[in-house]
């Protein structure tokens, strides 16, 4: 049996590549870190804003000039060259710098008006070429040259800087007025820059499920006292009086999260996710292949919301202060920012599927319509735990299975 490797999609969300800009500075060498981690865009002698090129636009134009666009091993070592000083921001991923190599600028100090219209004609017709005409072309390629001359008459370096584009947070925010306004100012002007993407990430997670009033969800998760500790032991008791609503209602009327109603349970799945919210969900699968096709699906009515779990992986994870955990069997440990999230995602898990054993072993899953054979799973969203493996889902006889009558 092929089991599909558990997914961890972290914190990627897709970028507005559209709204993004590019600015060409002439900045001292020693500035380079300063200019990258400023967001704001004050630091950094800018010379043309919006320049309309990228940092493969000037593997390009170097390649072009140098007459080995053709040349795909010339081309590639260009392109090393060229790429050799770039960075991106380490908490916000659409911002980046990147220092055009000093041999490089001097060659396109150099160029000639000549050079300019006929190296701007062959650029736009390369694949991935940012300019859209010739003319686009001609006036980022002279802004180019310009700041290159600058650059060498200073003996500073020339920088281009992706802006990161404005996100749906900030234009949900921007669209707010009177008192309204007044209140998300007070809270979100308080906010450092990370923690000004951290509430971009969380908008975006909540708009992608349907939530309403998502501004108000990220202000609640991002303003309200941070949890001390966790007591998953007092957690497991208002997970299992879950499990067990749940359960019932399913006997009354099945209504699985994938697969047809009028089919046998195959899969009985509780996933869980401490990086965005804090919250368990309880389903059923009844697909046929719900062992071998392994699908991630919400409704996010039937979450049982746990919102101090993403408080306290904040907590020792942002803040970096010690988290004191109560284990599901009474004893007591400390997660500390070393330690990481992995470790905190082992004990949440490990206690959700002893709950899921205990329901099983209890008698609570008899008077379901299962599957001959129907398996368990516990999972994380965000997270790398999940219970079996790969090994154990293909072990007829692990711990995990249940066979149905």
């Amino acid at each position: 049996m092929t089991i599909l490797s558990w997914p961890a999609d972290g914190h990627r969300y897709p970028t507005e590549t559209n709204l993004m800009t590019i600015d060409i500075l002439v900045a001292p060498k020693h500035r380079f870190d300063e200019i990258l981690q400023d967001i704001h865009n004050t630091s950094g002698e800018v010379v043309s804003q919006d320049a309309g090129l990228s940092i493969d636009d000037v593997v390009t134009i170097t390649a072009i000039y140098r007459n080995a666009i053709d040349d795909r091993a010339a081309w590639w070592k260009i392109r090393r060259e060229v790429n050799a000083r770039f960075a991106t921001h380490p908490d916000i991923q659409t911002r980046t710098l990147a220092a055009i190599p000093g041999n490089v600028i001097g060659e396109i100090a150099g160029f000639s008006s000549e050079n300019i219209g006929a190296i701007a004609e062959r650029w736009i017709a390369e694949d991935g070429a940012t300019p859209g005409t010739s003319q686009n072309a001609m006036d980022s390629l002279a802004s180019l040259v310009a700041a290159c001359n600058i650059a060498t008459t200073q003996s500073t370096e020339v920088l281009l800087r992706t802006n990161q584009p404005p996100n749906a947070f900030e234009r949900a925010f921007s669209t707010l007025g009177g008192k309204e306004l007044a209140n998300y100012q007070k809270a979100f002007g308080k906010w450092d820059d990370t923690k000004r993407h951290e509430a971009h990430q969380k908008y975006n997670y909540y708009q992608k499920q349907g939530l309403a009033n998502c501004l108000a969800l990220v202000l609640r998760d991002l303003t309200r006292p941070k949890t001390k500790k966790v007591n998953l032991k007092a957690d497991q008791r208002t997970i299992q009086r879950h499990i067990a609503k749940r359960v019932k209602a399913y006997r009354k009327n099945p209504c699985p999260i994938l697969g047809s109603p009028g089919d046998p349970v195959k899969l009985i799945t509780l996933t869980f996710d401490i990086e965005y919210e804090g919250y368990v969900d309880f389903d059923f699968d009844t697909r046929p292949d719900a062992i071998s096709d392994i699908r991630w699906e919400e409704r996010t009515e039937e979450c049982l919301e746990i919102p101090h779990w993403n408080e306290g992986m904040q907590r020792f994870c942002y803040d970096g202060i010690p988290l004191n955990v109560t284990l599901h069997d009474g004893s007591k440990t400390k997660i500390t920012s070393e330690a990481g999230e992995d470790v905190y995602e082992r004990y949440i898990g490990d206690m959700l599927r002893d709950s899921l054993i205990d329901a099983r072993e209890s008698g609570l899953f008899d008077n379901l319509p299962l599957a001959r054979e129907c398996f368990m799973l516990v999972a994380g969203t965000h997270a790398n735990y999940a219970w079996p493996d790969e090994r154990g889902f293909c072990d007829a006889h692990s711990a995990h299975r249940h066979d149905g009558g």
